[in-house]
């Protein structure tokens, strides 16, 4: 099979923009927009699925089994990806397999690819950030995520593969979500789409205990790690097929989740995602360089200076006139007392690695065949007291260039 693919940080995403009057218009304006990227990204999961071994039959089943889930657990999200469905021209069960591309997944001996995600807990201040890596296959395949409100519902703004309501990202209420993917004994096709809860949280929550509550009341059958994000505090949800388990800091300072089971209630089943993963490896780089970053402060008062945040894109959606204040205030923030905030410039450099450093930023051999190539697609920033997001293709190592940041 090809060898070829679009180096992430070369990526420019389109920038998917919806304001309409239901959620219902909206959705069908998602579908009728992104129709060509949908058709691309059903295509390559389809091209995906096969090479898995997972055969068409079990990947429709298991489509349409989570459907008939979400339909039970959100009805009106369902209406919602029907609608898209409908605008994109494609039928509701394979518009499914790309949303549920998770669940289906579990029919797989082994998952693909794998993330890195650091976040900080300190009320009022809270910060986080994640390196999403997925099959570099896909890196063009995503979309910016501008999605407008509806009666009852937030505005939020992140990533999205084509087809998906919403992924990773940070609403008007200053709710965030992170995702990283797990695997357990317990998995298995056919729950609620893990990226359908984390568009209910983005557009439902206001508050870090309604993104909660809608988490846990979620018939999961898939194992994942959301990452909860707002100014008051990062909660990590680890998933286990049913189960949810809550892993928390004691009242300010680091979370690090990579992409295996950290808590002791789900350790009985669980696995690697692969037989070569590096998790535990870049698990403990984290850890270590997590540890040299506090260490500093306790000693010196300051931190090591903070990576620059880079000048903004300008475009459809611009980000505010006081970005460069803010990028002022996270530079300060990042050089003075020990107890001073952490910045999102600050996890930025501790996300960051290269040439013989356990591979937190990803980037695929030349030669790596289809199928055995991951890239960090997505360097994601999240400032929930600023209501800030960062959104820059490829990993940091790449100098976040092509970085949009947005003010909700």
């Amino acid at each position: 099979m090809s060898t070829q693919f679009v180096p992430a940080a070369d990526v420019r995403p389109e920038t998917f923009t919806v304001r309409a009057a239901d959620h219902i218009d909206r959705g069908r304006r998602r579908g009728q927009t992104l129709r060509t990227g949908i058709a691309s990204t059903l295509a390559a999961y389809r091209r995906y699925f096969a090479h898995l071994s997972i055969a068409e039959a079990d990947v429709r089943s298991a489509a349409m089994s989570s459907f008939a889930r979400l339909q039970e657990w959100s009805p009106t999200d369902a209406e919602e990806v029907a609608a898209a469905a409908e605008g994109a021209g494609v039928e509701v069960a394979e518009l499914m397999e790309i949303i549920a591309r998770t669940e289906i997944m579990t029919l797989a001996a082994a998952a693909p690819t794998e993330c890195s995600t650091v976040s900080f807990t300190s009320p009022g201040a809270s910060v986080a950030a994640q390196n999403w890596d997925w099959a570099a296959d896909f890196s063009t395949l995503w979309h910016i995520n501008d999605v407008g409100s509806v009666p009852g519902q937030h505005r939020h703004v992140g990533i999205a593969e084509f087809g998906m309501l919403g992924k990773i990202g940070l609403n008007e209420a200053g709710v965030g979500v992170l995702l990283n993917i797990l695997k357990h004994t317990g998995d298995g096709p056919g729950g609620v789409p893990i990226h359908m809860i984390l568009n209910r949280v983005l557009s439902r929550a206001s508050t870090l205990a309604e993104a909660l509550e809608i988490i846990h009341s979620s018939p999961t059958s898939s194992s994942s790690i959301i990452t909860v994000i707002t100014a008051e505090a990062a909660v990590q949800v680890e998933i286990a097929g049913e189960t949810k388990r809550e892993r928390r800091a004691d009242g300010r300072g680091f979370l690090i989740h990579t992409n295996h089971f950290l808590h002791p209630d789900l350790l009985d089943g669980a696995l690697e995602l692969r037989p070569d993963s590096t998790s535990q490896e870049r698990g403990r780089h984290l850890e270590q360089v997590v540890a040299r970053f506090e260490a500093d402060r306790a000693a010196t008062g300051e931190a090591e200076p903070a990576v620059e945040p880079p000048e903004p894109a300008v475009g459809e959606s611009e980000p505010a006139a006081g970005d460069a204040e803010n990028a002022e205030a996270e530079n300060a923030e990042s050089g003075t007392a020990a107890d001073a905030p952490v910045s999102v410039a600050d996890l930025t450099r501790l996300l960051t690695t290269g040439p013989g450093e356990a591979p937190v930023c990803c980037t695929p051999a030349p030669d790596a065949a289809y199928g055995n190539r991951s890239a960090t697609l997505v360097s994601v920033r999240i400032d929930p007291a600023r209501r800030q997001i960062d959104l820059a293709p490829g990993s940091p190592a790449d100098g976040m260039r092509g970085n949009r940041r947005f003010q909700l």
